[in-house]
């Protein structure tokens, strides 16, 4: 399946790109070496439809591991951190849409997929729904004081696909982006021997 991973294979995997950290509430956290305004789900990758639902598809050589397993943490002192986690899903983000976006931002490590809670307002990522499979992501963001207005138009989405008895929470369904986007969504498959 996708879930045999260990803390050995995300230690020894993710340790040439930043570096690990004891934390005294998640325990080992591994912050990237990356840029200062680097965002988990966000910075150098994209989403694109597949049959998990909604899939980030990372572009930094160690993006198979933090995106698909494990939560990220953000704090003041060192910037956004991953915290590992041993359950494969397409992205671990909670969403919400409305008002012509769709938004999404990083579920907090313990929070269960199916609570619908209050994540702070500056970790949402906000885009025009029509540009939702854009493959540079970054530019269309809204952030700032533009978010309450965004926000406070959205609503949580809580889609979620089956697959092989497995529940993906997986954002905005294929439908709704085609209703959105007037385009037919394709829906691409995961291929997982790849991804490492």
């Amino acid at each position: 399946g996708y879930d045999d991973v260990n803390f050995d294979d995300f230690y020894y995997e993710l340790d040439p790109y930043g570096d690990w950290d004891n934390d005294p509430e998640y325990g080992n956290v591994w912050y990237p070496d990356v840029e200062r305004d680097f965002r988990p789900y966000g910075t150098n990758g994209y989403w694109s439809m597949t049959e998990y639902g909604n899939t980030w598809v990372s572009n930094y050589d160690w993006g198979w591991a933090p995106f698909h397993y494990g939560r990220w943490v953000h704090s003041s002192r060192r910037g956004w951190g991953w915290v590992p986690g041993y359950e494969w899903g397409p992205g671990w983000v909670s969403w919400r849409s409305g008002g012509g976006y769709y938004g999404w931002a990083p579920m907090a490590p313990g929070i269960s997929v199916n609570v619908s809670f209050n994540l702070p307002i500056d970790l949402w990522v906000f885009i025009p729904t029509a540009r939702i499979y854009d493959p540079y992501m970054h530019r269309p963001w809204s952030y700032g004081s533009r978010y309450r207005n965004i926000y406070n138009r959205t609503t949580v989405i809580n889609n979620t696909y089956i697959v092989n008895n497995h529940h993906y929470y997986s954002g905005p369904s294929r439908r709704d982006i085609e209703r959105n986007t007037g385009r037919r969504v394709d829906v691409r498959n995961v291929r997982f021997d790849n991804n490492r």
